[in-house]
């Protein structure tokens, strides 16, 4: 299909389902990644967020659509039962993505967390309006709601001390992190890859000159043989030159270098090398 069908499907569907649902439709039926939350208006738009990687991965939960193309208030009360106020609603969502954002920012959450969510969501509310009252009463009441909360958060393995550090490490927080630091989007290529590898890698230097880190290294390698009651070496064995590795050094000492040479009394470049 062109770029000019697959508008005029937008817009066809559009009229037939609601926006969300015809670009979850068109995204399903192109192997695209579907974002509920776009504002984009058109096709195109939405296209040109895909290219600009504002989100690098897509949800594949038709009820999100669904939602997501809802009045305000339907959706609401499809989420929340009836009997709150416009202000509650609004707390309720916030509140839920308080609860949520910890697991979203590793790779969304299932279908038991997202209900763990809301029963929480929704008791944290009743907790809040409790507090509020500050009689004796509501804040006992107020503490055991807190209570189950953190019980329920801690079952579902949703508070933040719960989360692995290897969930934290999947392929789209890579993807996220290399374009906010670096601009790269889902179509970089290898060689913008290693470029950002190569422009990290020279923005990081440890604080010491290399001579600092030979000095170091030679202390401690007298030191060792001392202990073991063999002759001090007077120089450092190849396996130990750090010449290879100079531009993750700093150029020129600091003023803690300085004092640490003088004080000690070394002698800049006494194990010096030509370097590789």
């Amino acid at each position: 299909m062109t770029e000019q069908e697959i508008e005029l499907a937008y817009n066809r569907l559009q009229g037939l389902i609601g926006r969300s649902m015809a670009l979850y439709c068109l995204c399903a039926a192109l192997n695209l990644p579907y974002d509920s939350g776009s504002d984009a208006e058109t096709w195109a738009e939405y296209t040109e967020e895909i290219e600009n990687g504002e989100f690098a991965d897509g949800e594949t939960d038709a009820s999100a659509a669904l939602l997501a193309g809802m009045p305000t208030a339907e959706r609401w009360e499809t989420l929340w039962g009836d009997g709150y106020s416009e202000s509650d609603y609004r707390q309720l969502d916030d509140l839920y993505r308080t609860m949520t954002a910890q697991l979203d920012a590793t790779g969304g959450i299932d279908r038991q967390q997202d209900d763990t969510a809301r029963t929480c969501a929704m008791m944290a509310l009743q907790r809040n309006k409790l507090i509020r009252k500050a009689d004796k009463d509501s804040v006992t009441m107020a503490k055991q709601l807190d209570g189950m909360i953190r019980d329920n958060l801690k079952d579902a393995n949703m508070r933040k001390a719960d989360i692995l550090p290897s969930a934290q490490q999947r392929p789209d927080g890579f993807v996220d992190a290399l374009r906010k630091k670096y601009g790269l989007t889902m179509e970089m290529t290898k060689d913008d890859v290693m470029q950002a590898f190569f422009t990290w890698c020279r923005s990081k230097h440890y604080p010491e000159t290399v001579d600092a880190e030979e000095h170091a290294m030679m202390a401690i390698l007298r030191t060792m043989q001392k202990n073991d009651d063999m002759p001090e070496p007077t120089e450092l064995p190849d396996e130990f030159d750090f010449g290879p590795y100079e531009a993750q050094f700093e150029k020129e000492p600091n003023d803690a270098e300085q004092e640490a040479y003088q004080y000690l009394g070394l002698v800049r470049g006494e194990y010096d090398r030509e370097r590789g």
